[in-house]
Order: structure tokens, then sequence, then C-alpha cells
């Protein structure tokens, strides 16, 4: 029987290795195409499919499919809970019952391509608010990379017409507006006590959320739009709440353990690429001129913030 000599061994153990070190960049993937997904197919079935309607059964079929996971961590640190409710009432106001609702009211009358372009601005949306909110001073390269992106963002919700016949389309300013929520959502979140983070806010957000989301819910459907029991409703509340709600949460929170913070966030700006690409496929929507120009300067102001400092140059090991 042949023996295997040191170089094989050696090439045979680096292979389980490259796997496993490629394993949270595919989790982050999966967790990014997930949430663009969310968003083309919220488009896809807006016709049929109130907004509040699809909101409300997302996020009870994520209540159910999460209550496994969050149960204990959520009984273990319930006395805390009951000190920080306002804050977590908020939360859940903003992350679970705003956001995701908002962005279904934007897709009524506006491209997909253009909320996903839009989502790409949360990195510099959540600078603006922790200045609003917490008196962050911002550093002169974060706010020119603010201006820059703005110019971008602009471009989008006026569809072009930023110098002439400048008109802001309403539900662009819905689907900004919404990122607005979700960044400050993201800044207020960091004031938890480590305890209540991961899985414990998580349930407490989503099944407080869902509780806020239900009596708009039910004006929506007795005054404008029943929520249909079809086929494309059941698919798309079993997508959004397994999916975008629960698997994507999973695998970017695994991502994140194995990368961190910073170098999984990065992966965010996957959900424009994504959503683009999802929108020409199922959708069949083009890009118009001022999309291409508007994502340049979006890109631009990001590739800015992200420039190391003059001190961190200085003091970076070479």
């Amino acid at each position: 029987m042949r023996k295997l000599g040191p170089q094989t061994k050696q090439h045979a153990e680096e292979k389980p290795s490259r796997l496993v070190a490629w394993l949270p960049v595919v989790l982050a993937v999966i967790a990014t195409m997930s949430w663009a997904g969310n968003i083309t197919l919220a488009k896809l079935v807006n016709a049929t499919i109130p907004p509040m309607g699809l909101s409300f059964w997302r996020w009870t079929v994520a209540a159910v499919v999460l209550f496994p996971f969050v149960y204990k961590p959520m009984r273990a640190q319930w006395p805390l809970l009951k000190q920080h409710l306002g804050l977590v009432l908020v939360l859940a106001l903003l992350g679970v019952a705003g956001y995701n609702s908002l962005v279904y009211i934007a897709l009524e009358n506006t491209l997909s391509t253009n909320v996903v372009i839009l989502q790409s601005t949360s990195p510099l949306m959540i600078l603006l608010v922790q200045f609003l909110l917490l008196g962050h001073t911002t550093t002169l390269k974060q706010t020119i990379a603010i201006a820059i992106s703005a110019i971008g963002v602009l471009l989008i919700i006026t569809k072009g017409q930023l110098i002439s016949d400048f008109s802001i389309g309403q539900s662009e300013l819905i689907a900004l507006f919404a990122i607005l929520v979700w960044a400050t959502y993201c800044v207020l979140v960091q004031r938890l006590p480590e305890a209540l983070k991961g899985l414990p806010i998580l349930g407490y957000t989503v099944y407080i959320g869902t509780a806020m989301i239900f009596p708009v819910y039910l004006a929506e459907s007795v005054f404008i739009q029943t929520m249909p029991v079809s086929f494309n409703s059941v698919a798309i509340s079993l997508y959004t709440g397994i999916f975008a709600s629960g698997i994507a949460f999973f695998c970017w929170n695994s991502a994140v353990m194995k990368m961190g913070a910073a170098q999984t966030g990065q992966f965010m700006h996957l959900i424009p690429v994504f959503g683009i690409i999802f929108s020409m496929l199922l959708l069949g929507e083009r890009m118009a001129g001022y999309h291409y120009v508007g994502i340049t300067f979006i890109v631009l102001g990001l590739f800015i913030a992200h420039l190391p400092s003059r001190k961190q140059q200085l003091s970076s090991p070479r």
C-alpha cells in the first residue's frame, strides 16, 4: 500500500482548512442574496399583495421559525428587558415594524432597482444619524463622503432631473426614509447592554414589532386591500419569513463571528449588486443613464469614507 509523503499529507490537510476559511464568505453572500431577493420578490407581487399584509405575515412566519432559537435567551434576559423596555420598544418599531413596511410601501410606485441602489447609502446614513442623535462629530473626509453620495441619491430620487425640471419621487423619498429608519435602529441598538444583544433582542423586537404591525394590517385589510390567500401570497410570506428573516440572520451572524463586524459589513454592498441582477432577470427592469451616474457618486462617497486617515497610515506597520 502506497504511503503518503509529507507534502501530500500537508496538501490534504490544507484543503479542509481552505474550505473552512471560505465558509463565512459564502454565508455572508447567502444573507445578502436573501435580502436582495426580498426586495425584488416584494416588487414582483406588489400588484396583488398589499404592503402591510406582506410585512405582517413575513414577521409572523419569522416569529415561528425563530422561536426554538430565541425562547431561552429571551427568558434568561427578561429582568434586563424590563430595565430597558423603552429602548426595546423603539428598536422594535424601527427595525421590524417600520423599516420593512416602508420598503414594501415604496415598492408600490418605484423600481426595485431604485430601492436596492439607495440601500448602499446605509453606512453613510449611519454616520449622519450618529451626528444628529449622539453628537458624534464627523471628520472632513466623512462630510465630503456624505455630500458626494448625497448627489448620487438625489440623481436617483429625481430620476436624473437634478438641475432641470427638478422633482422628487414620493416613493423614492419613502425608500430613503426607510433607510434613515434602519440607520437609526443600527445606532440605537448599540446602546443596549451586551447581555441583550444577539438572540434576546432579535426575539423581543420580532415579537413586539409583529404586534405593532397587526393593527395597521387590520386597518389595511378593512379599508384598503385584503391579503389574498393564494400560492403567491403563501410563497412570498414563507420566503421572506424563512430566508430573508431566519436563515439570512443566522448566516450573517455566523459570518460576523468568524470574520468580524467590519469585514462582514463590506458584504452589504452586494445587496444592490444582487438586487439589480434579480430586477433585470425577474422584473425586466433596465437601468437608465442616471442610475449609472448615481451609483458612481454613491460608490465614490463610500470609497472616500473608507480611505485610511493620514494618522492611520503613519501608525500602520509596513
